[in-house]
């Protein structure tokens, strides 16, 4: 580098992130907390509906499934709007759903509202994504991502314990007044703070579903988070009773762990965000795929070869491990979407949450199924396995299509509207 282009790139002021990342990330957190904050909720729930848990318990499947159908095809529906009507739309719309919920008379009715809330979450929650990653360049582009779903995280780490607790304070419908007032307010904060751009949404969004996931490496990519979320989950929705089954740990030491999961969740959000920026997207995925086939299978060798005294810290130390490491793929593997196909951005994010809420249930069914005929003990090495699997596709040999993809770009390409919020 020459002397003039090196005073010339000293003059140039350091990119910042903005400000409308987190009226982002705070819609995010309202989402998050409803979403995970309902299984906390569940005996209170059952009790007041007059159902049993087992049959509340629906309310959790019904959200899933509705987000990871409904994601992509409200997508497609929706990609004639610009980004950042559909944003405040939606998040709006999850506001008045909300408030909906809170008033519900019966089962059917918070069932209905929670499939709603599942399709607007669907919309909200990857546009969120896309338009974060194009307000920024590609240098800061995890960064950006990290900060919108560290809102999610976030609300894993504090916002489902303080529902909780707000909901044996006064009862499940405040907790869920306080989400539609949150909700509110970040659909102001998008409403004023989130900027206008000039670019409209590219045609390219339009393509249905089914076309974008033959794009080279897609596919490949969307069954890597299945594996992942799999995985993770299979774990995940059931360490209550490996945490009990194991270590012997009540209610109290269970919810210690959940918070110590939450925070590692949150900083491993940041750093997968500043490292996918620092080292690169497949790098990332990888290294912490990796970590997670050991995290995971630690788990399990833990419970199964150590005394109960000795697996104690190992198994708490890795929980938390297992909670960086999991939400650090996460900002990883949605660059390497976008990488895949920036023009198609929304879509490819919608897929991949759809993946993700797939995982979800069918890690808990795996879990489930491990559990009745192995035991609880046996949780970590099923998990570990979804992953190393899932790594197995990220390292597979890269196909003529996905090299000629990339050739000749060493850097990330930039989405349409970089710095600007797509209408």
């Amino acid at each position: 580098m020459t002397t003039d282009s090196l005073l010339a790139a000293q003059a140039r002021p350091a990119e910042r992130l903005p400000l409308g990342l987190a009226w982002l990330a705070l819609g995010a957190f309202a989402i998050g907390t409803e979403s995970f904050m309902i299984a906390g909720l569940l005996p209170v729930l059952a009790a007041d509906l007059q159902v049993s848990a087992t049959h509340a318990g629906q309310l959790v499947l019904l959200f899933a499934l509705s987000y990871a159908i409904g994601s992509p095809v409200m997508a497609a529906l929706c990609a004639r709007f610009g980004r950042r009507p559909l944003l405040i739309a939606s998040l709006a719309a999850f506001s008045g759903l909300t408030l909906a919920a809170s008033m519900s008379q019966g089962f059917a009715q918070l069932a209905l509202a929670r499939v709603a809330l599942g399709l607007v979450a669907g919309v909200f929650l990857p546009t969120a994504s896309a338009v974060a990653a194009s307000m920024v360049s590609p240098t800061l582009r995890g960064r950006a991502m990290a900060i919108v779903t560290g809102g999610g995280t976030v609300a894993v780490a504090l916002g489902v314990p303080l529902g909780a607790w707000i909901a044996g304070w006064g009862g499940w419908r405040t907790a869920y007044l306080l989400i539609a007032a949150v909700a509110a307010l970040a659909t102001w904060g998008l409403a004023v703070g989130l900027p206008r751009g000039p670019v409209s949404t590219p045609a390219a969004v339009r393509t249905p579903a089914w076309l974008v996931v033959r794009e080279p490496g897609v596919l490949p990519a969307l069954l890597t988070t299945l594996l992942w979320a799999t995985g993770g989950f299979s774990f995940y929705t059931y360490i209550a009773l490996f945490l009990s089954g194991t270590l012997g740990f009540g209610a109290e030491g269970v919810s210690a762990v959940f918070f110590a999961i939450g925070v590692a969740a949150a900083a491993g959000t940041a750093a997968g965000g500043w490292a996918t920026d620092r080292f690169g997207a497949d790098r990332m995925a990888q290294g912490f795929a990796l970590m997670l086939v050991v995290i995971l299978g630690g788990l399990s060798f833990s419970a199964q070869m150590l005394p109960r005294g000795l697996a104690l810290p190992f198994i708490v130390g890795l929980s938390a491990l297992w909670g960086f490491a999991g939400w650090g793929f996460g900002p990883a593997q949605a660059v390497r979407l976008i990488r895949l196909a920036p023009d198609r951005a929304p879509m490819t994010l919608s897929l991949n949450a759809s993946a993700v809420y797939l995982g979800i249930a069918a890690g808990s069914a795996l879990g489930g199924a491990v559990i009745d005929l192995i035991g609880v003990s046996a949780l970590g090495w099923v998990g570990a396995a979804c992953q190393l699997a899932g790594l197995g596709l990220m390292l597979r040999p890269t196909t003529k299509a996905e090299a000629a993809l990339f050739s000749g770009n060493a850097a990330e390409p930039a989405l349409p509207g970089r710095r600007h919020c797509p209408r």
